[in-house]
C-alpha cells in the first residue's frame, strides 16, 4: 500500500493500480480498512493495445521517473512495451528496457510473462510465442497464454501441449480462467475436464459450477447439466443467474415459449436493460410461435430503447478525401469454424474487388482457427477487439476512418449493439448474422431481398431496406461433398430437418403430422444437437403422438462431424422447412446434396428465408402460402419419390446455375449496394429503399 500512494504521489496511475492490485491480493482486508480503491488506470487493458494515443508523452514520462529511479521494475517493463508501440522509438530501445527489467524481475519470467500476455491481446500472436515459448512449463499462467498464441497461429499441436502443461495447476480459480479459455476454441471436453479438476479441489465453488453448466447446456450436454444446475440448487439457491440456465435448457429441449416466459419474467423483475439478457429475449422471441411479426419487431425496438437512450448525439464525420476507396468495416465474433457466418462470409471476403474499396474487420471473437486465419488473410485491416469495450472499439473505428460499418451478428451471443448505438461511422448496417430487425434506429440498412423485406412489411424494420437482386443469402460451399447414391425403390418416403430443436415448434410439429397423415408409410427423421438426449427425444415422441404419429414413424438422431451430417441427406428423400424460424444453413444443404425443400411463406424476415431461397432457386412451387398448400406440396413430391431419387445430380446442377450459387454475382451486388448506401449519405436522402436491379448484374 505504501508503495501504491508512492506511485500515485508522483502522478504514475498505472504502477499504482498494479501496486494496489497485488496489496489487495495478498491482504484484501488491510487495502479495505485503509480506504484504498484502485484508481482509473488500467495498464493492462492499454499495453494490450496495438497502439495508444499519448504513447510517446507517456514513454518519456517513465524514462524521465527510472532517470530518478532506475530500480524499478515495473517501470521499465511498461516503457518496453511502449516502446513497441508506433512512434516511441527513443533511448532506451526496447530491448534495453527488457533487460533492465528481466534484471530486476521479483519472479524469474514475469517480464516475459507480461509482454507475451500484452502482444497477444494486441493481435502479435508471433510476438507473443517469442516472449512466452522459452518460460518454464511449471508458469501455468504462461502456459494457457502460450497455448492461445500457438492457435492463432495455426501450431494446434504445440498449442494444445501447452493448455495440457497449464491444466496441471492445482489453482480452481485459475483452472476456471483455463476452462473459459480453451472452451472459446471450442475444446469443450477439454473445458469440462478443467472443471471437474478445478470442482475437485474446491467442491461447491458457485463460479466453477455456473461455468460448467453454461458449457454443458451450450454443448448440448443436457442430462449432465441438469445435475450441475441442481448442485447449484443446492448450494446458491438464489442465485439470479440460475432461472436464465433453467430457461435455456427449456429452450435446448424445444421448448421456446416457455423459454422466453422465464427469460422475460427475469428482466422484468428488474434485469439491466443493457445487458446481454436484453437480446437473448430479442433472439428467443423469433422462435416463439405465439407471437405475431407485429409483436416481434415492437419487442425489438422496446428492447433497444434503453440502449439508444441518454447517448451523446453522433459525432460529426469529415467527407471522405476524395480518390479513396470506400473504407467499410465488419464487425463479428463469429468468424471461425463452421458458424454459419462464416460459412456466408469467407467466400464474400475472398472476392471483394479492392480497387475501389477497402475491407477492415473488427474481430470480436476469442476462437482463432483456420477459417479465422482465412478472413483476416482477405482483409486489409484486422483489428483483434475482443478485449475492447464498446467505447475503446469505437474510437478505434474512428481512428480508421471507417465509411461503412457492417454488423454481422445482430442480437446473436457476440454482438456489439451498443458500438452501432452511439455510430461508429457515417453509414451503418446489418448483414447476414441475424434473420430480422434489429430493432436499433442508429443502424441506417438491414440488407435484405425483394421476398424477405418486401415494401409491405417496411414497418416491421427499424432500418431502411438495402435489397440484393436474389437471396440475401448465397451458397458457396468450401468443401467437396459427394452426393449420395439414390435411396432403394422401396424404401418408405421419408421426410427430414436437421433443425436444432427449438425451430421445431408446436406450429411445425402440428402440420409436420398433417404431412404424414397425407403421406401413409412415410416417416420423419429428424436430426439436431438436442435429440443426442433420450428425454428430449421422448419429448418429441409425446408431441407427435397428441396428433395421431406414432413413435415408429420417427426417427431421431443427435449430433454428428460435418461431413458425415452431410452424407445423412442420404437418408431424407424430401426436406421440411419449420415455421416461424425458417431454416438457414440447413436448408442450403439439404438442396445441395439433392434433397427438395417444401417452405411456408411466413410474416416476416425469419419466416420469409426459405421462400427467398426457392424463388431464387427457381422453384416457387415448392412455396406454400399455407399449410394446406404446404400439406399438397409434400403430397406430390411424395408420389414422385423414385423420381427424385434419381434426381439428385439434376437438383445440384440446377442450384449451382441459379443465382442462388452464384457467388461472383452475388459479390459485385454486394459491393454495389455498399457504394449505394454511401451515395446515398452523401446525397442526404430520405427514402429508406435501395435496391440492386437484376438487370444491373
Amino acid at each position: 500500500m505504501t508503495l501504491a500512494r508512492g506511485y500515485a504521489a508522483r502522478d504514475l496511475p498505472w504502477q499504482a493500480a498494479y501496486a494496489l492490485r497485488q496489496a489487495r491480493r495478498l491482504d484484501p482486508d488491510a487495502v479495505r480498512q485503509a480506504g484504498l480503491t484502485p484508481s482509473n488506470g488500467s495498464d493492462d487493458k492499454v499495453l494490450g493495445r496495438a497502439g495508444l494515443d499519448g504513447a510517446a508523452e507517456v514513454s518519456e514520462r517513465f524514462a524521465a521517473w527510472l532517470a530518478e529511479c532506475p530500480g524499478d521494475w515495473l517501470t521499465w517493463l511498461y516503457l518496453a512495451r511502449l516502446r513497441e508501440m508506433p512512434g516511441t522509438e527513443g533511448p532506451p530501445t526496447v530491448e534495453e528496457a527488457l533487460n533492465q527489467a528481466r534484471a530486476l524481475e521479483f519472479l524469474p519470467g514475469e517480464t516475459m510473462h507480461w509482454m507475451g500476455v500484452w502482444r497477444l491481446n494486441a493481435g502479435d500472436a508471433r510476438g507473443a510465442i517469442a516472449a512466452l515459448a522459452k518460460l518454464p512449463a511449471r508458469r501455468h499462467g504462461s502456459m494457457m497464454y502460450l497455448g492461445e498464441a500457438l492457435l492463432r497461429t495455426g501450431q494446434i499441436a504445440a498449442a494444445e501441449k501447452a493448455f495440457e502443461r497449464a491444466s496441471y495447476s492445482n489453482n480452481p480459480a485459475f483452472l476456471l480462467d483455463l476452462a473459459t479459455r480453451v472452451y472459446a476454441h471450442n475444446y469443450w471436453r477439454e473445458a469440462i475436464a478443467v472443471l471437474g479438476r478445478a470442482l475437485a479441489l474446491r467442491r461447491n465453488d458457485v463460479s466453477i459450477l455456473l461455468s460448467l453448466a453454461r458449457i454443458q447446456s451450450e454443448v448440448y450436454e443436457l442430462a449432465a447439466c441438469d445435475e450441475t444446475l441442481a448442485r447449484l440448487r443446492a448450494v446458491a439457491p438464489e442465485h439470479p443467474e440460475l432461472p436464465l440456465l433453467e430457461a435455456s435448457q427449456r429452450g435446448r429441449v424445444g421448448d421456446a415459449h416457455g423459454h422466453l416466459k422465464t427469460l422475460r419474467e427475469v428482466y422484468e423483475r428488474g434485469g439491466d436493460p443493457r445487458s446481454r439478457l436484453a437480446s437473448s429475449i430479442a433472439m428467443t422471441a423469433l422462435y416463439d410461435d405465439t407471437l405475431l411479426p407485429r409483436d416481434v419487431a415492437d419487442l425489438h425496438r422496446q428492447l433497444c430503447a434503453p440502449i439508444e437512450d441518454g447517448l451523446p448525439p453522433p459525432p460529426v464525420f469529415a467527407p471522405r478525401p476524395e480518390g479513396r476507396r470506400l473504407r467499410v468495416g465488419f464487425v463479428s465474433g463469429d468468424l471461425h469454424r463452421q458458424h454459419p457466418v462464416a460459412i456466408f462470409m469467407l467466400p464474400i471476403l475472398a472476392r471483394m474487388e479492392r480497387t475501389r474499396m477497402e475491407v477492415c474487420i473488427y474481430h470480436t471473437g476469442t476462437m482463432h482457427d483456420a477459417h479465422t486465419r482465412q478472413a483476416e488473410a482477405h482483409a486489409d485491416r484486422w483489428r483483434e477487439a475482443a478485449g475492447l469495450d464498446d467505447h475503446a472499439l469505437r474510437q478505434v473505428i474512428l481512428a480508421d476512418e471507417v465509411d461503412v460499418l457492417v454488423d454481422l451478428a445482430g442480437h446473436t451471443s457476440t454482438h456489439r449493439l451498443g458500438l452501432f448505438a452511439m455510430r461508429a461511422a457515417p453509414v451503418q448496417a446489418t448483414f447476414l448474422g441475424y434473420p430480422h430487425s434489429t430493432g436499433l434506429r442508429a443502424i441506417d440498412w438491414l440488407v435484405g431481398d425483394p421476398v424477405v423485406s418486401p415494401d409491405e412489411h417496411a414497418d416491421l424494420f427499424s432500418e431502411g431496406l438495402a435489397r440484393m437482386p436474389h437471396s440475401v443469402f448465397c451458397w458457396s460451399p468450401t468443401a467437396d461433398y459427394p452426393l449420395p447414391p439414390p435411396r432403394p425403390a422401396g424404401a418408405p418416403v421419408t421426410f427430414g430437418s436437421f433443425n436444432n430443436a427449438m425451430k421445431l415448434s408446436g406450429s411445425t410439429i402440428r402440420l409436420w403430422a398433417r404431412v404424414l397423415e397425407a403421406v401413409p408409410g412415410s416417416v420423419l427423421l429428424l436430426k439436431a444437437p438436442s435429440l443426442r438426449d433420450a428425454s428430449v427425444c421422448a419429448r418429441f415422441a409425446d408431441l407427435f403422438h397428441a396428433h395421431g404419429i406414432g413413435v415408429e414413424r420417427l426417427v431421431f438422431r443427435g449430433p454428428t462431424g460435418l461431413a458425415d451430417m452431410m452424407a445423412e441427406y442420404g437418408d431424407i428423400d424430401i426436406g421440411l422447412d419449420p415455421l416461424p424460424y425458417n431454416g438457414g444453413t440447413t436448408t442450403f444443404q439439404a438442396l445441395w446434396m439433392g434433397v427438395p425443400v417444401i417452405t411456408r411463406s411466413g410474416g416476416n424476415f425469419v419466416g420469409r428465408m426459405g421462400a427467398s431461397f426457392m424463388h431464387s432457386l427457381g422453384q416457387p412451387d415448392w412455396v406454400a402460402a399455407d399449410d394446406a398448400e404446404y400439406v399438397a406440396i409434400a403430397a406430390g413430391l411424395a408420389r414422385d419419390c423414385v423420381g427424385l431419387r434419381n434426381e439428385r445430380a439434376a437438383l445440384r446442377a440446377r442450384m449451382a446455375a441459379s443465382p442462388i450459387c452464384d457467388i461472383d454475382g452475388y459479390v459485385r451486388d454486394f459491393q454495389a449496394l455498399l457504394h449505394r448506401m454511401w451515395d446515398h449519405h452523401v446525397a442526404g436522402a430520405a427514402d429508406r429503399l435501395i435496391a440492386i436491379d437484376p438487370k444491373d448484374g
